[in-house]
């Protein structure tokens, strides 16, 4: 294996013993948990909760900041690879990976948004 493998796995080996270890920690050191009614109930600065808390939310502003921030990650990704095989004899083998990459993620946002129907523009 070469010496960057072996690294990436040291690495993935320390962060899931360290994810595992907290945990482990967490649930020997940690405080016992306690069950109570209050657990359960809405918090309102020591108001008692009236009625139902539902209200009708337009979620349309979260969808267009997500898809905004799903294309600006495709464009880092891209630009990196751009950056990347400048210098590759085999730039078609690029071109094709990261028009692959591109057409996946499009897939994946227009999956995302197929159930949206209502836009706001």
């Amino acid at each position: 294996m070469q010496a960057g493998v072996l690294t990436f796995l040291a690495f993935v080996g320390l962060a899931s013993a360290f994810g595992v270890g907290s945990i482990i920690a967490n649930r020997m050191l940690g405080a016992k948990p306690r069950r109570s009614y209050l657990q359960r109930t809405t918090y309102e600065c020591g108001e008692e909760a009236e009625g139902e808390a539902q209200i009708d939310f337009p979620t349309q502003h979260y969808t267009f900041a997500i898809i905004f921030v799903a294309v600006d990650v495709i464009g880092f990704v891209l630009a990196l690879w751009g950056v990347t095989f400048r210098a590759v004899d085999s730039i078609g083998w690029a071109a094709f990976f990261a028009f692959g990459f591109a057409a996946l993620a499009l897939a994946g946002i227009y999956y995302a948004l197929s159930g949206e129907r209502r836009w706001v523009v």
